[in-house]
């Protein structure tokens, strides 16, 4: 049910279409927005991932909000000329930068106010970032982890932060049976008793994707018939192709290009995630939707989705820590299937895409009612 009782005209304001959740959320989210009849345009600097936003056919507003000084001043002129046409309730901002922009064009009786979602926390705060870090008129959160460090670290007062999970959509990662596993396995090229580990995501800091290699390379005479496989793209995958070739890795290890994840989260066993930050990971719960247990280092999300021993496992966010536990998590067959289930029926209970979306509504409609408080615009770390 929608509690908006009138459309709303919200602008979101982001970096740019790149790779990665940010994207990923912002498709679904803006999607689902648009079907229950509410005004969304998106802002920001064309990048990797554009074709999905133009797929999902999502009304786009070019920017150069990447730039240097000169970019920004156009950035900001292009804004102030298309609000001036566009009026809009609230401005969502999904980068620190996208804050910044949009605090400069707060101005008249009645400004918008901003809503700043934190999608990767625990960032550095120190020197000149603390003075380049604005966190809206109020803040939402994915995670417990990124609520206490937003008012740990952030400053901010606990009643500016709201806590909304990311969620998933059960019908596009339904729950796969024996025989669908299998078929994804050897879509892949491999028997369908293998085990799997499987990585999705982004090649670049800080998903220490390098580390799945690592364990591939450990893991050889303790587990020889388990095989892995990456999904993304990104910088680092030069060197990761040239790493598999070198450590003569290419009989465990598959590096698939960008692609939809589902196939890979069927083949799967166990989902891995090394991460030295995370805000949340979608990734966790679409693999977890599909069957998946997942073992992932402690970033924000971890308390949300982990379950120790039930749904998953974590481990802290160190090299040795995550090889030895990802060897003992894949050494378990028995224990992989019944944390899949169990990681299913959680993630159905708890973190639906409709869930999110009536939330955020909800929080989008409060903040457009109240407005900007005063002395909000001075919100920073």
């Amino acid at each position: 049910m929608d509690l908006t009782p009138h459309p709303l005209r919200i602008l979101h304001l982001t970096a740019g279409s790149d790779a990665g959740g940010l994207s990923r959320y912002l498709i679904d989210l803006c999607s689902r927005l648009r079907q229950k009849g509410h005004e969304v345009t998106i802002a920001g600097q064309r990048g990797a991932w554009h074709d999905e936003f133009e797929r999902a056919a999502l009304p786009w507003l070019d920017l150069p909000i990447k730039g240097g000084p000169i970019a920004m001043w156009r950035t900001l002129s292009i804004l102030h000329d298309w609000l001036h046409a566009h009026p809009v309730d609230l401005i969502h901002t999904h980068y620190r930068r996208a804050t910044i922009v949009a605090r400069r064009l707060q101005h008249g009786k009645a400004p918008p106010p901003i809503l700043y979602t934190v999608h990767l926390s625990d960032l550095s705060l120190a020197g000149p970032r603390r003075w380049l870090t604005d966190f809206g008129d109020h803040t939402h959160v994915p995670s417990d982890e990124a609520r206490e460090w937003v008012i740990g670290a952030g400053g901010v007062p606990a009643e500016q932060v709201t806590l909304i999970a990311h969620g998933i959509d059960p019908a596009r990662f339904p729950l796969a049976d024996v025989e669908t596993k299998a078929s994804a396995k050897m879509a892949l090229g491999f028997t369908r008793a293998v085990p799997v580990g499987a990585f999705v995501g982004r090649f670049d800091v800080p998903k220490n994707e390098q580390w799945i290699l690592d364990l591939a390379e450990r893991s050889r005479e303790k587990l020889p018939r388990v095989r892995f496989v990456l999904l993304g793209e990104g910088p680092h995958e030069p060197e990761l192709r040239r790493r598999i070739e070198s450590s003569r890795l290419g009989d465990r290890v598959k590096l698939l290009p960008r692609q939809d994840p589902l196939r890979v989260y069927e083949a799967a066993s166990a989902l891995l995630l090394p991460s030295a930050r995370e805000g949340f990971s979608l990734v966790c719960a679409e693999a977890m939707s599909v069957g998946v247990p997942v073992l992932r280092t402690r970033t924000a999300g971890t308390a949300q989705l982990i379950r120790e021993g039930v749904t998953g496992g974590s481990v802290p966010v160190e090299h040795g820590a995550f090889i030895d536990g990802a060897i003992a998590f894949l050494s378990d067959p028995d224990s992989l299937q019944r944390m899949g289930q169990a990681a299913a029926e959680h993630v159905r209970a708890h973190f639906l895409l409709d869930q999110q979306v009536e939330r955020t509504l909800a929080l989008y409609a409060r903040l457009r009612t109240h407005g900007v408080e005063p002395g909000a615009s001075s919100t920073k770390a």
